[in-house]
């Protein structure tokens, strides 16, 4: 089984015209994760699925990723993968679905903490910038501290 771990996009600053929930990708952002999200058609063959946070931010790069990825797969925002998440709920969620390659959209530190509890890190603090992209690999089922990090793509690179 195999985790994707993603965070959003670019996306505006905050302003007291827009809550943060509401933000959106801004251009820039909207480029970087489809480059990134085409670049990773080497990494990714298909997704079961995409689960997305409910930010506008992050379903937006979850539908840019979907779109991008060969076998188009749909996304599902989850009210449980937003800003604070728990990699308790996060491990509910995914038990609960049958897949082989599911992809995450979320948020920092949240995605650090994930990595952390999956693969056993204790408190290894990655820099996990917008549109980066981490791979768990899971032998049987996913479990706290049996995911192996298999690869860290920062989003530099695909650009």
């Amino acid at each position: 089984m195999n985790l994707y771990l993603i965070r959003h996009s670019i996306a505006e600053n905050i302003s007291i015209d827009k809550k943060d929930f509401d933000r959106e990708l801004t251009e820039e952002g909207k480029l970087t994760i489809t480059k990134a999200s085409l670049a990773w058609k080497n990494f990714i063959n298909n997704l079961d699925i995409v689960l997305s946070s409910p930010l506008t931010r992050a379903v937006q790069t979850a539908e840019i990723i979907a779109e991008n990825i060969q076998n188009k797969p749909k996304v599902i925002i989850d009210n449980n993968l937003g800003i604070g998440s728990r990699t308790s709920d996060l491990l509910d969620l995914l038990n609960g679905i049958d897949f082989k390659n599911v992809a995450v959209v979320g948020h920092q530190p949240d995605l650090s903490h994930h990595i952390n509890n999956f693969c056993g890190t204790g408190n290894f603090n990655l820099a996990f910038p917008p549109a980066a992209l981490a791979k768990i690999e899971f032998e049987n089922s996913i479990k706290y501290a049996k995911g192996k990090l298999i690869y860290f793509i920062p989003p530099l690179i695909h650009i």
